[in-house]
């Protein structure tokens, strides 16, 4: 079966009917004009009746095309609306809704861990303050307690040689917070590595197949690639130096 023909393609055709039916409208008239005997008047009126009806048939076709172009743009509007229904639909506000309460679940567990947490260091703490355990000022074995040269007044607890207290319960809920826009950017930051590694990569590669074109670089990027070659920068600056100044000395 053969396709159905665009709207642009079914103006053209009655397009180049009109034109036929002028071009041979006028090629008669021109021969009458030349004093061509041959020409009949039933040609002419033929050739006049011809040119009416191919008229009419591009209105047709003009109309036809109208028509073609409303359905297909009428079928692309409905197809339009099904996509962007099936994409909404990929993720819905429900789901959004449901990873931002289990986000706030994880954050209240985070919040609930850190004073946990601080609860043990301080019942931790106590409990070696009201022990024989003696206090030190100097961090030596795994577990004890102290005060360090720095703060006097306030005891610590040493865990694993180190002054230990109370985790700061904002801070580490900041830190959760940020955390997805800190992978962005250490993403980012990867893609920009690696961007740079393949633009050194390259500029190596025209050091070594076209060194013309490679001294047409800035030096911010002839240096980076001069280097990842162990080319040292300060001889390579020298030598082009000498060259130029040989160049201008020879002209």
């Amino acid at each position: 079966m053969s396709e159905q023909p665009t709207p642009a393609e079914i103006e053209q055709a009655a397009a180049e009917d009109v034109r036929r039916a002028d071009a041979t409208l006028a090629a008669l008239e021109q021969r009458v004009l030349d004093d061509d005997q041959d020409v009949t008047p039933d040609e002419i009126e033929a050739a006049r009746s011809a040119r009416h009806f191919a008229g009419l048939r591009q209105q047709a076709a003009q109309k036809k095309a109208a028509k073609l172009r409303e359905q297909q743009q009428a079928a692309e509007r409905e197809q339009a609306l099904a996509d962007a229904r099936a994409i909404l639909a990929e993720v819905t506000d429900n789901d959004v809704t449901a990873v931002a309460d289990a986000a706030g679940e994880a954050m209240a567990k985070l919040r609930a861990t850190v004073r946990a947490h601080n609860d043990g260091v301080r019942r931790a703490l106590a409990r070696l303050q009201g022990s024989p355990v003696p206090p030190t000022t100097a961090p030596g074995q795994p577990l004890g307690w102290g005060r360090p040269p720095y703060a006097p007044d306030r005891p610590f607890l040493w865990v694993d040689g180190r002054p230990t207290g109370p985790l700061d319960e904002g801070a580490v809920m900041d830190r959760a917070r940020k955390a997805p826009a800190d992978q962005d950017a250490a993403e980012q930051q990867a893609r920009q590595r690696e961007a740079a590694a393949r633009r050194i990569e390259q500029d190596a590669a025209l050091y070594r197949e076209d060194r013309a074109a490679f001294e047409q670089l800035p030096a911010v990027r002839r240096k980076p690639a001069l280097d990842s070659l162990g080319v040292d920068w300060d001889t390579y600056t020298t030598r082009r130096e000498e060259q130029m100044l040989h160049q201008a000395k020879a002209v």
